[in-house]
């Protein structure tokens, strides 16, 4: 007997979960009220070829369309999946179509940071809340988070700390 993927939505985390036997996959997101923003998606290659990856993203889909959002694929297996399923195409947003456009190989998570974004990154690698970010470089806080959030999307990092990581194996940080 074949042993069923369960999938299932963890809000409070931010990603959907597929479980095949032992084994999970996750497709973490973003979620601000308009947009599904797919910043990552861990599974494993197993997973892969057992259909897995497939059916978390037509589960993952069929819950943005029905609360009514736009999708954003930031990482390189949601913009594969939405470029091989063009029914799911009529939710992108127009960064999801630029994502699309480009060719495979030239994956999201590539593009460069500007200044800004590093000097805030600077900010969070030295333990820095966004409001005394703001207050060193004279910006509000609600345009540290905006700059803080375009900087995890180029990432594709799910959360600060792992944001400074990633820039640090990039260079953008020393």
């Amino acid at each position: 007997m074949a042993a069923e993927i369960v999938i299932r939505e963890v809000p409070d985390e931010g990603r959907f979960v597929a479980e095949l036997g032992q084994e999970t996959a996750s497709a973490w997101y973003r979620n601000d009220g308009k947009t599904l923003s797919f910043f990552r998606v861990d599974i494993s290659d197993n997973l892969i070829a057992n259909g897995v990856g497939i059916q978390l993203m037509r589960v993952a889909m069929a819950q943005a369309r029905q609360q009514g959002l736009l999708v954003e694929p930031a990482c390189a297996f949601a913009v594969d999946y939405m470029r091989q399923n063009p029914d799911t195409q009529d939710m992108l947003t127009s960064e999801g179509w630029r994502l699309l456009a480009t060719q495979p190989g030239d994956h999201p998570g590539t593009e460069a940071l500007t200044e800004r974004e590093i000097l805030i990154l600077q900010g969070v690698a030295a333990g820095l809340e966004n409001k005394q970010i703001a207050l060193r470089l004279g910006l509000s806080p609600e345009t540290i988070k905006e700059h803080l959030s375009h900087a995890m999307s180029k990432l594709c990092a799910n959360n600060r700390s792992h944001a400074v990581v990633i820039a640090l194996e990039r260079g953008y940080l020393r």
